[in-house]
């Protein structure tokens, strides 16, 4: 058995490091911790997650005959239980592939109207802002300005919402996203590779797009505010199929940010609310540890691992230096096993249980190691 005690204390030690590269993985599963009224009475996620987007978006469009036809596609494949994300991925791969001609019964133009519709019903479900100044994200930013750092700390997130981004600016914590500019803020590849942002300012990387970034035309992507209403040059892109080179450019860039994060000697990378479902950002972050043994990496997991499954199933690709800490069990230096009892429990007791995979415990954990503790913004 695993002592869930020491795992704590590694992770509490590492996170509070000032001298190291620090850098989180930010995943779909941090919204749901973020409870709001549902308007009748009880409370509901402030975003759903991957499959209440899901079945938002399939009840909006029901009616559409090009979305019909996609979902029938789905059916004919054999491939039951698509996500929106599979459906935008491979509408994107149709577009490709249809040039003046038709893919899977769907022309381009029907394609592009299809993306635009998905994107703008995305858009909408993920538009939210936080009505608390002492939510999760709030309290995770106040560890992030509570310790003074050598190296910048790096946010990632596959999330295309704007919460990090807003609990940031409510504590006027400095961050840096790619974009310069205030009117129409631009995408400076340049900025980013040559990093001389204050070391005082957080790094904030997109890694599927926004709904405020847009595909200006003429390899010009901007950060736009307000929200743009319409989908039409809206930058989400949940897989790496994307269209030409410059609309691929910021997503191969913020890759890249991760990529070299991982490079730095004594890395420490925690994952809270990422599943491990995306294929191809997994074989990034296996490869960086694997190919640096001085870096460490902690995957904080809600549920136990029986039902992470797709956590579960990458478990036996991981380099030593991951950890996925789960409710029930931990995988550690390459060993699965349950949590031991606490040392006080009596006999026969079950084991321990971890709840840093939910993000509200995560971003309370994390506030009580700034040295302004959790008394910064009570």
């Amino acid at each position: 058995m695993h002592d869930l005690g020491r795992v704590q204390r590694d992770l509490q030690e590492s996170l509070s490091l000032d001298k190291h590269p620090v850098a989180l993985l930010l995943g779909a599963g941090c919204p749901l911790a973020v409870r709001v009224d549902d308007g009748a009475g009880g409370v509901k996620p402030i975003i759903p997650d991957i499959r209440g987007l899901t079945k938002a978006i399939s009840t909006e469009l029901a009616g559409d005959a090009s979305f019909k036809n996609l979902r029938q596609q789905f059916v004919d494949d054999e491939l039951a239980g698509f996500t929106i994300e599979d459906a935008l991925s491979r509408v994107r791969l149709l577009s490709r592939v249809a040039g003046n001609g038709t893919a899977r019964g769907l022309s381009k133009s029907e394609l592009g109207a299809l993306e635009a519709a998905m994107c703008k019903e995305i858009s909408k479900l993920v538009r939210a802002e936080l009505s608390s100044t002492d939510s999760a994200y709030h309290k995770l930013v106040d560890w992030i300005s509570g310790i003074a750092r050598v190296k910048p700390l790096q946010l990632f997130t596959t999330n295309y919402d704007l919460l990090i981004e807003q609990a940031l600016e409510d504590r006027q914590v400095p961050y840096f996203d790619g974009f310069i500019g205030s009117r129409n803020p631009f995408f400076d590849i340049r900025a980013i590779e040559e990093e001389q942002a204050p070391t005082r300012w957080a790094r904030l990387w997109k890694l599927h797009g926004s709904i405020n970034w847009k595909y200006l035309g003429s390899g010009v992507v901007c950060r736009c505010f307000p929200v743009p209403d319409d989908a039409d040059g809206v930058l989400i892109h949940p897989s790496e199929l994307k269209y030409d080179q410059s609309r691929r450019m910021p997503y191969l860039a913020m890759l890249d940010r991760l990529r070299n994060f991982l490079k730095q000697p004594s890395a420490f990378f925690v994952t809270i609310g990422y599943s491990f479902a995306d294929e191809h950002l997994n074989e990034v972050i296996i490869q960086g540890l694997r190919g640096n043994p001085t870096a460490a990496c902690f995957g904080l997991l809600f549920g136990s691992m029986v039902e992470e499954k797709t956590a579960q199933a990458v478990s036996s690709r991981l380099p030593t230096n991951v950890s996925l800490v789960a409710r029930d069990s931990g995988l550690i230096r390459g060993v699965m096993a349950n949590w031991a009892p606490h040392p006080d429990a009596v006999p026969e007791a079950p084991g321990a249980t971890s709840d840093l995979g939910d993000f509200s415990a995560f971003a309370a954990f994390v506030r009580n190691l700034s040295p302004l503790g959790s008394s910064a913004h009570a």
